[in-house]
C-alpha cells in the first residue's frame, strides 16, 4: 500500500480559566501550566488563600483531551504525547504565546509576571520558553523534568544566568533522589541557575508551598 501522511494547519479552540480580578490594582500576574491528565481549574484551586485583588492567575489547558478512566469519567488534558511531538510543541507554544501576550498587554507597568509549570506542565514550560520570546519576571519549575534534548542556552527567552526556582515534594514518587541528581545535571549542562526548594509533600501542587514561595521569594 502506498500510504502518505501529511500535515494541515487549522484553528483550534483552546480552554483556560482565571482567578482574581485583572485591574490596575493587580500586583502579580501568574501564568500556570497544569500537569498531565489534569484540568486547568485544578491549578486555580491552589490559590484560594491569595488576595484576588492583588493576584490574577491564568491557567491555560493543554490542547489534547482524554477521558481520565478509559472511555468515560472526567475529561482531562495533556500538553503532548510521543506522536508528532515536535508539531505538538510548536502548536502549544504558539497557543501559549498568543494567550500570554493577550493578557500582559493589559497589565499595569509594575505588575510582576510569574510563569510556572507543574509536572508535564513544567517540562512544557521550558519548551515554550525555548520556542518563544516571553517577557517574564519570575520562572518556577514545580515537580518537573527539565528537558535534556534541547539546548536551553539558546532559548528565545533568555534563561542562562537568570535566577529561577525549582520546588518539589520530598516524598514525590517521580522525583527520587536519583532523578533529582539527573535534573541537577541537566541544569548544570545548560548553565542554568536555580534555587532548589524541597518541602514535605508528594507529587501534587501544594497551596501551602505556593504561598510560602510567594512570601519568601516573590513578594
Amino acid at each position: 500500500m502506498d500510504i502518505k501522511t501529511s500535515y494541515f494547519e487549522t484553528q483550534k479552540t483552546a480552554r483556560y480559566s482565571t482567578y482574581g480580578k485583572l485591574s490596575d490594582q493587580t500586583k502579580y500576574f501568574w501564568f500556570g501550566l497544569h500537569g498531565s491528565k489534569m484540568q486547568c481549574e485544578q491549578v486555580l484551586y491552589k490559590f484560594k488563600d491569595f488576595d484576588p485583588n492583588e493576584h490574577f492567575v491564568l491557567a491555560p489547558e493543554g490542547l489534547n483531551r482524554l477521558y481520565l478512566d478509559g472511555f468515560g469519567g472526567e475529561v482531562v488534558a495533556s500538553w503532548m504525547t510521543k506522536r508528532d511531538r515536535l508539531k505538538e510543541i510548536e502548536d502549544f507554544s504558539n497557543y501559549l504565546t498568543q494567550l500570554y501576550h493577550k493578557y500582559i498587554s493589559q497589565l499595569a507597568p509594575n505588575t510582576k509576571k510569574i510563569v510556572f509549570g507543574f509536572s508535564q506542565g513544567g517540562t512544557s514550560l521550558f519548551r515554550w520558553l525555548h520556542h518563544s520570546s516571553i517577557e517574564v519576571d519570575e520562572i518556577i519549575a514545580y515537580s518537573c523534568w527539565i528537558p535534556e534534548d534541547i539546548d536551553l542556552k539558546l532559548s528565545k527567552t533568555p534563561l542562562v544566568d537568570r535566577k529561577m526556582l525549582f520546588t518539589y515534594g520530598i516524598q514525590d514518587q517521580f522525583l527520587t533522589r536519583e532523578n533529582i541528581e539527573k535534573v541537577q545535571k541537566v541544569i548544570d549542562n545548560n548553565s542554568l541557575s536555580f534555587t532548589m526548594e524541597p518541602y514535605e509533600g508528594d507529587h501534587r501542587i501544594s497551596k501551602d508551598q505556593l504561598l510560602k514561595i510567594f512570601k519568601d521569594y516573590l513578594r
